[in-house]
């Protein structure tokens, strides 16, 4: 093609014909401009596409992030939920002269004072944070969402820490005023464990005549309720962000 050109010159120049040869040269100069022109489109054609690709597999990989955390979650909210009903019979037991069994009264304390542990997956999140790729993303929707995600964690994680500060409390409450190993006793077992009571004679049930185990189990209470509230809103974010990652 370049031979073929070159000889067009030569002959239109060997024919003194210069009104012609520049004519021909203005046109073979844009040919050439809009062959590059082509070829620049062409070439951000083809990044475009990667880069929609790249997108929708960083993408795909956030749902699927946050689909594990949606489920962990719910298996927490399942575990807080029977924590609080196990709370709520202990405050209406406490200053009772009617109560249950030692080994209910046993295993309701034990219940009352698990520690929620959720602790979602972050790995596609932070990779997108870090290369500052969460403001490039398409879905203006997704953005915010994503950075509303970073500051409702941080909520999750205060009421987490607080939950976590009641439970230690009203678990050294027990220690000092109760029988640990005999709350311990009916989990162990029905986890199989050979597992005796305590060989000291003292019965749990003295627990629910102290206004501090009142209290303990009374703050237990509270903060289980708010926390299981951040868990319930953070369902719903969730849900908002498996919408707007879905393909």
């Amino acid at each position: 093609m370049i031979s073929f050109f070159r000889k067009i010159r030569q002959r239109l120049l060997s024919q003194n014909q210069v009104t012609r040869y520049l004519v021909y040269a203005i046109g073979e100069i844009i040919l050439v401009v809009v062959g590059i022109l082509i070829a620049l489109q062409v070439n951000n054609w083809n990044e475009t596409q990667r880069e929609k690709t790249r997108e929708k597999q960083i993408v795909l990989s956030l749902h699927n992030e946050f689909e594990e955390n949606l489920s962990s979650l719910k298996i927490d909210i399942a575990r807080i939920q029977g924590m609080i009903g196990a709370q709520e019979l202990l405050l209406s037991l406490i200053g009772s002269k009617n109560l249950q069994t030692d080994d209910v009264l046993d295993s309701l304390i034990s219940t009352s004072f698990i520690n929620m542990t959720w602790n979602p997956s972050s790995y596609v999140l932070n990779d997108l944070k870090n290369s500052g790729q969460i403001s490039k993303l398409s879905n203006p929707k997704l953005q915010s969402l994503l950075f509303g995600w970073e500051r409702h964690y941080e909520d999750v994680n205060e009421f987490t820490a607080d939950d976590l500060r009641s439970s230690n409390d009203l678990l050294s409450f027990v220690k000092q005023k109760g029988s640990l190993r005999n709350a311990d006793s009916p989990y162990l077992i029905q986890k199989g464990k050979n597992y005796s009571k305590s060989k000291f004679d003292f019965s749990n049930s003295e627990l629910f005549n102290d206004i501090g185990f009142e209290n303990m189990v009374d703050d237990k209470y509270v903060t289980s309720i708010l926390l299981l509230q951040q868990y319930e809103e953070t369902i719903g974010i969730i849900e908002e962000i498996l919408s707007a990652t879905a393909y």
